[in-house]
């Protein structure tokens, strides 16, 4: 479905028309990707899906046009209101005419006119970009972190109501999931090694790694097999409040890694996560904690792990490298 939002002039004095497509269009699929034709595959992947079926997720793509020809593009990917932003782009030609400045500018009043709550992105610290989204109310995460989040309120008071506790679900991985997981994996809670399957570290964005994953348990589904990334739900406001999932180690032989990372209310709820993941055959299960962080210990302890050697300043606790922590490995 297309709606026109606006009529922009651009630094050229040249009158454009924006607009926003919202998926499943595809009377404007090809023309979107075209114009986006540059990403890798698995963007290219998720871009068709919510351009031509029918994911359980809303998608908005924001354009600038000539006569039905996008020649700009931001994208937000949601659920209830809580999104990830991408995909932004111009073509070479139409840069520097002010256009991605006016796209931002008709994009956020839309967004906090229908309701959104959060936005979550990722970009290159003190870049460029990273000035253009400042100006439109992102902030980053952190110090020195491209990593940006918007709020139509506020962090903490969007937070409170997102996380607040209710019945929860524990279900295989879908696409809701995909952008309601950014606000716990981008949260200010405890825990730096979040999920190392997925190369989770601190503060960041589920956008990249966990697209892979979202075609991945349609793959499994399709072919009758098990999930192999469980989420716990929040029922009332969707958020992910808990994620679990495995991969096979990367370097040593029949070793499978299992993640588990949870919201700081929702850790006593981690070994049903746990229980729920169907696990394939290994020789050992390996699992990552940050040294004396309880709630995961106790966790993975419940689960029948057990701490087998802790890996000294491992991992940085921030982007601006003030400190890093111990890992501990847990095995079973």
């Amino acid at each position: 479905m297309y709606e026109s939002i606006d009529t922009i002039t651009l630094k050229s004095g040249e009158r454009v028309e924006a607009g926003v497509v919202k998926g499943p269009d595809p009377d404007w699929a090809e023309g979107i990707e075209a114009l986006l034709e540059h990403k890798a595959e698995i963007w290219r992947w998720g871009n068709t899906m919510v351009l031509r079926g029918h994911p359980d997720v809303e998608a908005y793509f924001y354009i600038l046009h000539r006569g039905g020809i996008p020649f700009a593009n931001m994208s937000t990917v949601e659920t209830r209101g809580v999104g990830i932003f991408g995909h932004v782009y111009t073509r070479p030609e139409d840069r520097r005419k002010r256009a991605a400045m006016e796209l931002m500018r008709v994009m956020m009043d839309h967004f906090r006119r229908r309701g959104g709550q959060a936005l979550y992105l990722g970009t290159g610290y003190d870049s460029h970009p990273y000035h253009i989204y400042r100006a439109h109310g992102f902030e980053g995460l952190e110090p020195h972190s491209g990593y940006m989040d918007y709020y139509s309120t506020s962090r903490d008071a969007f937070e409170t109501g997102y996380f607040a506790s209710g019945p929860t679900e524990v279900a295989a991985l879908d696409w809701r999931d995909w952008p309601a997981s950014t606000a716990l994996f981008a949260g200010g809670f405890p825990g730096v090694t979040r999920c190392a399957g997925m190369r989770i570290f601190g503060r960041q964005s589920t956008e990249g790694p966990l697209l892979p994953f979202i075609r991945d348990a349609s793959t499994r589904r399709t072919d009758g097999k098990s999930a192999r990334v469980m989420v716990l739900r929040q029922r009332e406001t969707t958020a992910v409040a808990g994620l679990t999932m495995w991969s096979f180690d990367s370097l040593w032989p029949r070793s499978c890694v299992v993640d588990v990372y949870c919201h700081p209310h929702y850790w006593d709820r981690a070994g049903e996560l746990l229980d729920e993941l169907e696990l394939p055959g290994a020789d050992r299960y390996l699992a990552y904690c940050d040294a004396g962080f309880k709630p995961k210990a106790a966790a993975l302890s419940q689960a029948g792990f057990r701490a087998s050697a802790t890996y000294g300043q491992r991992v940085a606790r921030d982007k601006a490298r003030t400190g890093y922590v111990d890992v501990t490995v847990w095995e079973k």
